[in-house]
């Protein structure tokens, strides 16, 4: 009797501190220190191949220069004949492979090449482009959109490579005499240093939105049917045996067609089925500056003969074929990428759910201290160890060393990167040189230490920075579904043999066809990290609760027993009902107040704050298995409805059904545990790119179809239909009318007045 008395007195207590669950004293999670590493191992990584970083001269390179010169590894010239000459994979691919128009003559000329983009059966374009450049990309940069390095001059000798004068683009050096060869090779930073509109100066880290990559591509000899397979460039035709022996391709395939002792580009192509080489040169040139794509045979791939990659026998599954729908994509700003959780845009990479230390210090045989200090992971005071930190920095040294892999076809990138992702089996001495083979870490430390605050921005007036960091935070702009993409498995979900991606409600208290309005900040917020730190009695910078947080069960005890009514899963509806906080308000210290009677810790803010939450939405809105061609109605239907020509691994030419369905599996619930259900989407999906640096961004969206941020905050009607990038023989006009350059949907803020624009367009432009 006296115990249900005692039930029944804390029954009718008010909701407060002594009602929460989450108040309590709960310790830090167990923190990583560095330990002594092991020592580096051999340069020489497997026969034949060699990492110049871990040669002495390597060693010695300060971490900006290593992170400069990060072309990859030297490899054997022909994999199938040991002992030949060691090159530089980077180079030797670009350079003589692929044979890009380094130093010689250009001549592109094209008239009414059809193209159909979308390979849906319809012809979408045709182009016409005549280029005539003498001296090749290197003597005309501004056609090209090259971003100048005045710091690494022509010529200037580093311990791997030496300087072309331009940002990204390294001559390789002979590994017996150290003198440059002329074999030009590519870095991060081809794609990943721009030009600063503001002051015109070069920041690595800055989106490149000068390059035409497409153009410079299409240079290559591999589109001119007439073109004879010189492999080893020394004038001297390789024979079909020679060709077919390095690409380990059958007795029964015919590569010399006329059997006049000489392989042509179109007796290659024919005889492996590829497709028509001025198509595919008229499709790069469709692409325009600032866009790259290095997927399917826009990117060369496995359609360039004697790959040194070919080496690795699951090459195929990293590198992809000839097939696929033409897919440029724009590239964001790389810098501070320490604050973001998920790297590139279609969210193949993630960093919460994986315990990536632990994956490496297991593959690499090392304890997780030792892994950690390898890795040469830094932290900023106060969140030493921290857990997402050290799964962000690893993600981006997996695509650092995998992305060189690909581009500098070099076979120990991409199997790092497969065994890291996948599990594929190599001796932990091996795992720790293919990564150390290349300059991750460097590279991860450069971008890092960017000060973001010696990057120019525009003069601004202060009072519009003010008044439009306001309607940043505080204006809702538009409403979107209530459904996302998951990129991991939820801890509640942890056995339940799911595999991502994921489908699940943002705000899971109500159904998935309902709509959210989303200012700002809703999709554009403060990334956390796994540290835990004290409120300050000011209150988070992040500025609202309800900005991250949509979904919360109630707390007070009449929800806990029972005992009160609600439409939420399993019972449960929002603390937000319960404790009538206001979601569509500005914060109020009572709001902060109440969440503080349960939450005396939160985790830290990544800094400096990107805005960008890292938020990944799904295509197909609407639900209608349709994604392509069906922007506007997903738009409607509350979906971001951008263009969503994404680049499948399939023909799309031989379906009957035009539009590729992806099964993916539908949670109810990212917090607790619920029935799943295998549904299917249109897909693919597209994450929330990082606001820092955008003044230098444009064009923007994704595909890079608006030219300004004026143009962005009006509806897509009224946007430019086509408009101009690049200069003379470069100048492109970008018209949006055409599948992958659509310049549909991102509604958001267009319905703000004039000033009002101005004022958001100033914050952004500050950031």
């Amino acid at each position: 009797m006296k115990r249900f008395a005692i039930a029944a007195a804390v029954l009718v207590a008010t909701a407060g501190a002594a009602n929460c669950r989450h108040k309590r004293p709960r310790g830090q999670p167990t923190v990583d220190k560095p330990e002594t590493p092991l020592p580096l191992p051999d340069a020489t990584l497997v026969p034949g191949v060699v990492a110049p970083l871990l040669l002495p001269a390597g060693q010695a390179a300060g971490a900006r220069q290593q992170a400069i010169e990060s072309i990859g590894t030297y490899e054997w010239q022909d994999f199938t004949a040991p002992g030949s000459r060691l090159v530089s994979t980077n180079g030797d691919y670009w350079t003589h492979l692929a044979d890009l128009a380094w130093r010689r003559d250009v001549e592109i000329h094209l008239d009414d090449v059809a193209l159909d983009l979308d390979q849906d059966g319809t012809v979408d374009t045709q182009v016409t482009r005549h280029i005539s450049l003498r001296g090749g990309i290197l003597d005309n940069p501004e056609v090209f959109g090259l971003a100048a390095d005045p710091d690494e001059p022509p010529g200037k000798l580093g311990y791997t490579s030496a300087g072309t004068g331009f940002s990204g683009l390294r001559d390789a050096l002979d590994f017996e005499t150290g003198k440059p060869t002329g074999e030009i090779g590519m870095t991060c930073w081809l794609c990943h240093s721009g030009r600063n509109p503001v002051d015109g100066k070069t920041v690595l880290g800055l989106p490149s939105t000068r390059l035409d990559y497409g153009m410079m591509l299409a240079t290559s000899s591999l589109f001119e049917p007439g073109h004879v397979l010189d492999l080893d460039h020394d004038g001297m035709p390789t024979s079909e045996t020679e060709i077919k022996r390095r690409m380990r391709l059958g007795d029964a395939v015919v590569l010399d067609r006329n059997h006049d002792g000489r392989v042509t580009v179109a007796e290659y192509r024919k005889a492996l089925g590829l497709p028509d080489a001025k198509q595919v040169q008229a499709t790069l040139l469709s692409a325009g500056p600032g866009r790259q794509d290095l997927s399917n045979e826009f990117g060369l791939d496995m359609s360039a003969p004697a790959l040194h990659s070919r080496r690795y026998d699951d090459a195929g599954l990293m590198r992809t074929g000839p097939s696929g729908v033409f897919n440029p994509k724009s590239t964001p700003s790389s810098l501070a990428v320490r604050s973001l959780s998920v790297i590139n845009w279609a969210a193949t990479y993630a960093t919460r759910g994986v315990d990536w230390l632990g994956r490496y210090a297991e593959r690499t045989g090392q304890r997780r201290g030792q892994a950690l200090a390898e890795l040469g992971i830094d932290f900023p005071p106060g969140l030493d160890g921290d857990r997402d930190l050290i799964n962000r920095a690893i993600v981006l040294d997996g695509r650092s060393v995998g992305a060189i892999g690909l581009q500098g076809d070099s076979f120990p990138g991409i199997l790092y990167a497969r065994v890291l992702r996948q599990g594929a089996q190599a001796p932990p001495a091996l795992v720790r040189g293919l990564r150390l083979g290349f300059a991750a870490t460097p590279i991860r430390k450069l971008i890092y230490d960017t000060d973001l605050g010696t990057v120019a921005r525009p003069a601004l007036d202060a009072a519009e920075v003010a008044r439009g960091r306001a309607i940043f935070f505080d204006r809702v702009v538009g409403d979107i579904k209530n459904q996302q993409i998951l990129v991991h498995v939820p801890a509640a979900y942890a056995d339940a043999k799911i595999e991502p991606p994921l489908l699940a409600p943002i705000d899971e208290t109500r159904p998935m066809s309902a709509r959210l309005p989303v200012r700002c900040v809703s999709c554009h917020s403060a990334t956390t990290l796994a540290t835990l730190r004290p409120i300050p009695a000011a209150g988070l910078a992040a500025f609202r609760c309800t900005d991250c947080h949509l979904v919360h069960e109630p707390v007070g005890l009449w929800a806990r027993v029972g005992l009160r009514s609600a439409d939420g899963p399993l019972g449960l509806t929002s603390i937000f009902d319960e404790f009538a906080i206001d979601r569509s308000s500005a914060p109020s210290q009572e709001t902060q107040k109440t969440c503080r009677r349960c939450h005396d810790e939160h985790p830290a803010l990544a800094t400096p704050i990107p805005y960008t939450d890292c938020g990944i939405l799904p295509f197909d809105a609407d639900g209608d298995g349709r994604a392509q061609g069906d922007e506007r109605d997903d738009m409607a239907a509350g979906g971001i409805g951008t263009d969503a020509l994404f680049g499948f691994e399939v023909d799309r030419r031989a379906l009957a059904n035009k539009n590729v369905r992806v099964p993916i599996t539908r949670i109810p619930s990212v917090w607790r545990k619920g029935a799943t259900k295998t549904v299917e989407i249109a897909g693919p999906w597209v994450r929330t790119a990082p606001l820092l640096t955008l003044v230098a961004s444009a064009p923007y969206l994704h595909n890079g179809s608006v030219p300004t941020l004026e143009a962005l905050l009006e509806p897509s009607d009224a946007r430019p239909v086509t408009f101009t990038l690049g200069t003379g023989q470069g100048a492109f006009t970008f018209d949006t009318r055409l599948p992958g350059n659509r310049n549909t949907g991102h509604e958001f803020g267009v319905k703000l007045g004039a000033e009002e624009k101005r004022d958001l367009i100033a914050f952004l432009k500050s950031l």
